[in-house]
């Protein structure tokens, strides 16, 4: 298969960089793995042991999730800055700034009494740990750090976001961690006098705030260069939106419409929508700003990466914006798209992609899965950016609703099994498929003036759903008699025959495609991952979690569980982490499976 065209695209320059060949990768939150030498959560150093596990599966993209500075909800997507890296990942073990070293006794100690792993989960509160300690470091050897050229060129180099970013961080500490717009009143505008009074009272705080980014950047920019001497490319994820209460919003507020709460709109995947809590862009103020702030995201980014997926692309086109003073209740229901003017949506996306693609090193990638508007993929084909084509959502819609052959995806496409946002492909599987969120059904019934309680003993299996999904009953098996038992016409309930043609005997349908003879779950996994590295697609990425379910006592323990639900706001989201060490798991036997299943996508 040749994908050549893509050279003579607006992305081809990146192209002729990374080569137009067929690439396998995997996809992992470094917070969901550790090694034998981090502490509490992944580190910056065991990116070293993920591209030594992609040499052994013969992948060559590592994607990681952000690794920007997180808030309370440690949601990478919902960053307290869109520049800083979160100082969580700083490796202990790596560390060295001069004469100073962490030592082992300390790594040995945090180890102890953050576990990493246990009931499958990370440990946050390390961070304040690693930042005692190198507050330490930073004390001690201050006259060193106030001498160093490096640093000096790093502060200056990145002064567009650090000066505003480690001033927001003391003042953030000052009000006992509490959002900005909580702060004293003097402090809630970024060019109020009294700051340039804490900029000269904390002037050692806010040092330290940026030599704290320095070493990040140091650690990550070391990593990269480790990957790419392995022939490993590193793919960064760039979120299009950052925390109301983040450092951009409070010092660059002219940049954002705090009128506004970006979301998504209700589907068959989320009954009321999504409400994500941060505001929208203002496009009108980007624009006039030459879209320096977007600029600058990109020009700290080519540090570490060499691709970059854009979050949510269809946000660039138009934005599904629900008004600030909406009840959080109804979270996405009552939304509108912005701009309204459907005209506008096409000039917009290709306005800012192209600015995105003239200011960056990387080839950029764009996750544009979700309800998208036809000018979306057409302009990223355009720009030879590849889209997301994810197995569980590549059917022929609007015809028979069947799963699409994998060798019939883009060519211009990363495939894959899931994503951070889903259930692992092997809970899809065995509870999910064949079935609709009964929070949907109910909200399409109430919305007809129909009773659900009544509809859902008629048509669902009582013992073959669970809690929050039901299952049709198989006698139910054409539009015809779902039509009957609802007693009204087919365009009064056209919704809900959209869902039943969507969701009907979706496990048959995709075993026959998958050549699945029994439903051994298992096998049903080996057979999806070979579907998925037989695919068109230029890229091959899965989640690490879905690979190593293949390991039956692994899948045992994290089938069930996700890295991130829409919707919720909960601990267990933005958590997960494997039990085994990073060690353990690459030796684990079925990493020859997969390497296998990689070779034959490549050829």
């Amino acid at each position: 298969m040749n994908f050549d065209y893509l050279l003579n695209t607006a992305s081809g320059s990146k192209w002729e960089k990374i080569g137009t060949i067929k690439r396998s990768g995997i996809c992992v939150p470094l917070f969901s793995i550790h090694s034998t030498t981090s502490t509490g959560i992944g580190d910056f150093n065991d990116i070293r042991n993920l591209v030594a596990l992609c040499k052994l599966i013969d992948a060559s993209i590592l994607q990681l999730l952000p690794l920007n500075m997180a808030g309370s909800d440690n949601s990478p997507y919902n960053g307290i800055s869109s520049f800083a890296l979160d100082p969580v990942y700083i490796s202990l073990s790596l560390f060295s700034y001069y004469r100073f070293r962490c030592p082992d006794r300390l790594i040995s100690y945090l180890k102890s009494n953050f576990p990493c792993g246990k009931n499958n989960r990370c440990n946050y509160n390390v961070r304040k740990e690693k930042l005692r300690f190198l507050r330490e470091i930073f004390d001690k050897g201050l006259e060193t750090i106030e001498s160093d050229n490096s640093f000096a060129f790093f502060v200056e180099n990145n002064s567009y976001w650090l000066d505003e970013f480690a001033i927001y961080r003391v003042l953030r500490n000052i009000h006992d961690d509490r959002p900005w717009y909580e702060w004293k009143d003097y402090f809630v505008d970024a060019r109020s006098e009294k700051i340039e009074k804490i900029c000269s009272a904390y002037k050692k705080d806010i040092l330290f705030e940026k030599w704290i980014q320095f070493i990040c950047f140091t650690q990550m920019t070391f990593v990269k260069k480790c990957a790419n001497s392995e022939g490993i490319l590193l793919m960064g994820d760039l979120p299009i939106l950052v925390s109301k209460d983040s450092a951009d919003v409070w010092a660059k507020r002219e940049l954002f419409d705090l009128n506004y709460s970006a979301g998504a709109p209700p589907d068959m995947y989320c009954a009321y929508g999504q409400r994500w809590g941060m505001p929208i862009q203002n496009r009108e103020n980007l624009r006039k700003s030459n879209y320096r702030y977007l600029i600058e995201k990109l020009k700290y980014m080519d540090n570490f990466f060499d691709m970059i997926r854009i979050d949510h692309v269809v946000g660039l086109f138009r934005i599904w914006s629900i008004p600030a003073d909406e009840p959080v209740d109804n979270q996405g229901l009552k939304g509108i798209f912005l701009p309204s003017d459907e005209k506008l949506w096409k000039e917009n996306g290709k306005e800012i992609l192209s600015v995105m693609n003239k200011n960056t090193h990387c080839l950029l990638c764009a996750e544009d899965l979700g309800i998208i508007p036809a000018v979306c993929p057409s302009t990223l084909e355009e720009f030879g950016i590849p889209g997301y084509d994810v197995q569980r959502w590549k059917k022929n819609y609007g015809f028979d609703y069947s799963f699409i052959p994998s060798s019939e995806y883009r060519k211009l496409s990363i495939s894959s099994l899931s994503t951070h946002d889903t259930s692992l492909w092997l809970e899809w599987w065995r509870n999910e498929a064949g079935t609709i969120e009964k929070e949907l059904f109910e909200i399409k019934c109430q919305n007809l003036n129909l009773d659900p309680e009544y509809f859902k003993e008629k048509l669902f299996e009582k013992f073959a759903s669970r809690p929050d999904r039901l299952r049709w009953k198989k006698e139910f098996d054409s539009v015809e008699k779902i039509i009957k038992i609802f007693g009204r016409s087919d365009e009064e309930i056209r919704d809900i025959i959209e869902i039943y043609r969507d969701t009907f005997n979706e496990k048959d349908s995709l075993g026959k495609l998958l050549s699945i003879k029994k439903h051994n779950d298992m096998e049903c996994l080996k057979k999806a991952l070979e579907f998925i590295y037989g695919s068109s697609s230029i890229f091959c990425i899965n989640l690490l979690l879905d690979i190593f379910c293949l390991d039956r006592n692994i899948a045992k323990q994290i089938s069930h569980l996700r890295i991130n639900k829409p919707g919720t706001f909960n601990t267990d989201n933005w958590s997960f982490a494997f039990e085994h060490s990073i060690e353990d798991l690459l030796q684990m036997s079925i990493l020859k499976e997969i390497q296998a299943m990689a070779q034959q996508f490549r050829k």
